[in-house]
Parts: C-alpha cells; sequence; structure tokens
C-alpha cells in the first residue's frame, strides 16, 4: 500500500496541474471571445452610423436635384427670374425709420414715436 501512495499522489497533482492548464486556457479563451464581441459591437455600431449618414446624404441628393431646389438656387445665386414675374430690390435699412428727438424744458431729449398715419402723409405728401 506504501507504493500506491506515492502513485496516487502523483497523478492527483498531475490532474491538477491539467485542470489549471485547461481552466487558464479556458479564461483566455472567454477574454479573447469578449474582446471580439465587444470589436464586433463597436464596428456594427459604426456601419449603422455610416448608414444613417448615407441615407441622410441620399436624402439631400434627393432634394438638390429637385426643380424647386434649383430654382431656389438660380434665384439667389443667378439672380435668375422667371419671364413671368416680376423683382422687387429691398436695401437694407429701408425699412428703419429714425425716431425724432424732442427736449421737454431743456433737461433730456425724449424720442418721440410717430403715429403710421403720419407716416403715411408724409410719405405721399411730404406733410409734418
Amino acid at each position: 500500500m506504501k507504493k500506491k501512495f506515492p502513485i496516487i499522489v502523483a497523478y492527483f497533482s498531475v490532474g491538477v496541474a491539467l485542470a489549471g492548464i485547461v481552466s487558464y486556457s479556458a479564461v483566455q479563451e472567454a477574454y479573447r471571445n469578449r474582446k471580439i464581441e465587444a470589436e464586433v459591437q463597436s464596428l456594427q455600431k459604426q456601419a449603422r452610423d455610416i448608414q444613417n449618414e448615407n441615407d441622410s446624404l441620399s436624402a439631400k441628393i434627393a432634394y438638390f436635384e429637385t426643380p424647386e431646389f434649383q430654382e431656389k438656387i438660380a434665384k439667389e445665386k443667378l439672380n435668375l427670374q422667371k419671364p413671368d414675374e416680376n423683382v422687387i430690390v429691398v436695401k437694407p435699412g429701408a425699412e428703419q425709420t429714425q425716431v425724432p428727438a424732442v427736449k421737454v424744458n431743456g433737461e433730456k431729449e425724449i424720442a418721440v414715436q410717430i403715429p403710421n398715419y403720419k407716416k403715411w402723409l408724409n410719405f405721399f405728401f411730404k406733410y409734418n
């Protein structure tokens, strides 16, 4: 019986070593698998983002090819107009009117708002 004890201990030691090696390999494989899954998910997210951007660009291209957009650009950038269209040019600052200031008791100036009817009279008849 004494001869069997060292053999059993040797088998047990070899078994523990093999179990350790297998466990270590399994842990490494699980880590590698998680790493690959994370990379796959990252690439899938990137693919979805690119697809969304692609869809957005396709929609913009479709809009740019519409006659309404082409007409708008022709009017804005090239100053073109349709044959039956009248164009009115409004200069910047034309809509701003100055409010006259009136001195009260010689102290300080107060801005007085002119009523609209007087503005119209001034416009048509130069009435003050």
